[in-house]
C-alpha cells in the first residue's frame, strides 16, 4: 500500500479523534461555556498568525536544505564521473578506476541504506580513502593530475556535506514552538468555537488536519535521507552505469 495513503489516513484519524473529542466535551459541558468568552478572537488570530509564520519558516528552511542535499549528491556523482573519464586516458589507471567504481557501487548498495538510519557507511569511507591512495600510483601528467585532484576534492567535500546534513537540520527550540503551538491551537479552538455543532466539528477537523500534515512534512524533511520524502541515489546509479559502459 502507498505509504502516503497510510500516513494521511492516520493523520485523518487523529484529526477526527481530536475534533470529535472537542465536540463531545462541549456537549458534556451542558452549555456552561457559551455565556463566557474566555479567549478574545483578535488575540487568537495574532497567535495563529505567529504560529503560521514559524511553520512556514521551518518548511522553507528544510525544503531549501533538501534541495541543496539533492544538488550536492548530483555534484558528487558528476565529480566522480569526471575523475573516472580523466583517469581513463592515463596509462596504468585500471586499479584507480576500479577503486572509483567500487566506491560508487558501495555508496549505492551499502551507504544509502545506512544513511536511512542517519549514519555513514565505514566501508564506503574506506573505499573513498582507497581512491586517494590509488591516485598517487598514477603516472604524473600535470594537466590531468590537477583535474583529478580538483574533482576528487570536490567529491570529498560533497560527501562531507552528506554526512553533515544527515542529522536534524531544525533547531530544537523551533520544534518546541511547533509542538506547543499545536497544543495551544487545539486549546484555542475549544474556547473559540463554543457551540457544539457539526459546523464547528468540520472547521476544527480541517484546522487540525492541516496543522498535523504540516508538522509531519517538517518532521520528514528534517532528515533528507530518511523518511518518506528522501534524496535518492539516482545520480550515483546513472554515473555507475555510465562508467561500466565506457569502452
Amino acid at each position: 500500500m502507498n505509504p502516503f495513503l497510510i500516513l494521511f489516513s492516520l493523520i485523518t484519524l487523529i484529526s477526527v479523534v481530536i475534533s470529535g473529542s472537542l465536540l463531545l466535551i462541549r456537549r458534556s459541558g451542558k452549555g456552561r461555556w457559551r455565556d463566557q468568552e474566555h479567549i478574545q478572537s483578535p488575540i487568537f488570530n495574532f497567535f495563529t498568525t505567529l504560529y503560521a509564520f514559524f511553520i512556514g519558516f521551518a518548511m522553507v528552511t528544510l525544503w531549501t536544505a533538501f534541495l541543496t542535499a539533492k544538488t550536492n549528491v548530483t555534484r558528487e556523482a558528476e565529480s566522480l564521473m569526471v575523475v573516472y573519464r580523466t583517469a581513463k586516458h592515463l596509462p596504468g589507471s585500471e586499479d584507480f578506476r576500479r577503486a572509483v567504481t567500487n566506491y560508487v557501487k558501495t555508496v549505492i548498495d551499502v551507504e544509502w541504506a545506512e544513511m536511512e538510519k542517519n549514519a555513514m557507511s565505514p566501508e564506503a569511507g574506506r573505499r573513498f580513502d582507497d581512491i586517494w591512495a590509488r591516485i598517487y600510483e598514477l603516472k604524473d601528467d600535470p594537466s590531468r593530475s590537477s583535474e583529478l585532484y580538483t574533482n576528487l576534492t570536490e567529491a570529498g567535500r560533497q560527501r562531507s556535506s552528506r554526512a553533515n546534513i544527515l542529522q536534524g537540520n531544525l533547531y530544537p527550540p523551533v520544534w518546541a514552538i511547533l509542538i506547543f503551538g499545536f497544543v495551544s491551537v487545539v486549546y484555542g479552538l475549544y474556547f473559540i468555537n463554543r457551540e457544539p455543532t457539526v459546523v464547528s466539528l468540520i472547521h476544527e477537523f480541517m484546522v487540525i488536519f492541516l496543522v498535523l500534515a504540516c508538522i509531519y512534512f517538517i518532521f520528514d524533511l528534517d532528515t533528507p535521507f530518511s523518511g518518506l520524502i528522501t534524496v535518492k541515489p539516482a545520480a550515483f546509479s546513472t554515473v555507475y552505469l555510465r562508467m561500466l559502459s565506457l569502452p
